[in-house]
């Protein structure tokens, strides 16, 4: 039996924090499986911070999780892996019991964090049954989970806010990871451009974001106060009936989830 091609889909935005990267991240997890017919997983890195992926899925962070895995303090896969309470088809890895300041003394190399991540990610998949693993990267360009996310990547989706300054964000990770990814290690991701919260008057975002989506779209998501409170009362914005400005936003993300099935299937 022919088994689908895995996909891995990483969700970053730098050291900027704020721009809905993680709502976006899990919604599109269920969006995904959706689209697909199939399991998905949302392996969840927002060490430090309020853990909003696994939270919107219906997971309680405080359990082992990635990084337990990672470092060796947890050896089956099954135990740090769990179903999601809100779409079934969807299952999470949370970040774990660690933080960041636990891995000052670790001496993991980034070699070593890739390879573990790439026997997460390929073990998660087989036990569940997903094509596609959509990683959520935490605010930073430092943490040792970054890189080895972002190498283990098919698609890498940068999230920024819809402003004046995106390009320069932009820029900088360009020239700092997504260049030397292409350039010295010959890798060859789908990078996309995620545009969140639109504002009227700065139409020239979207044009200077071009520059940054390699093999990829840019993708310009308006603002919606009912994404707002569905997300901050822990409800994935997807479920629910598309009225008011909830239909203008989904209209975008759907353009979107048609893009990444494309993008996952090619």
């Amino acid at each position: 039996m022919l088994v689908p091609r895995l996909a891995t889909i990483t969700y970053f935005s730098g050291r900027k924090g704020g721009t809905g990267k993680s709502t976006i991240a899990s919604n599109q997890a269920i969006a995904l499986s959706m689209a697909l017919k199939t399991n998905t997983v949302l392996i969840d890195f927002g060490i430090d911070s309020t853990q909003t992926s696994s939270r919107l899925l219906g997971i309680n962070p405080d359990r082992p999780g990635a990084l337990d895995f990672m470092l060796g303090l947890v050896k089956d896969v099954n135990q740090v892996l769990v179903r999601s309470n809100v779409v079934p088809s969807v299952f999470v890895i949370p970040p774990g019991s660690l933080k960041s300041w636990d891995l000052w003394g670790s001496s993991m190399s980034v070699n070593q964090a890739f390879n573990a991540l790439r026997n997460l990610v390929i073990t998660a998949s087989r036990l569940t049954n997903a094509q596609v693993v959509v990683i959520d990267l935490p605010a930073s360009i430092d943490d040792v989970v970054v890189m080895p996310a972002l190498i283990n990547s098919n698609i890498i989706n940068l999230v920024m806010d819809y402003a004046n300054y995106a390009d320069i964000v932009l820029a900088e990770l360009d020239n700092s990871i997504v260049r030397p990814m292409m350039d010295k290690l010959k890798l060859n991701p789908i990078v996309n451009v995620v545009l969140n919260k639109l504002l009227p008057g700065l139409d020239a975002v979207e044009a200077k974001a071009r520059a940054f989506a390699h093999n990829g779209e840019v993708f310009v998501l308006p603002t919606s106060p009912i994404v707002q409170y569905l997300t901050s009362t822990l409800k994935p914005f997807v479920l629910y009936e598309p009225k008011g400005s909830l239909e203008r936003y989904m209209k975008e993300f759907n353009r979107m989830i048609n893009e990444l099935t494309r993008q996952v299937k090619a």
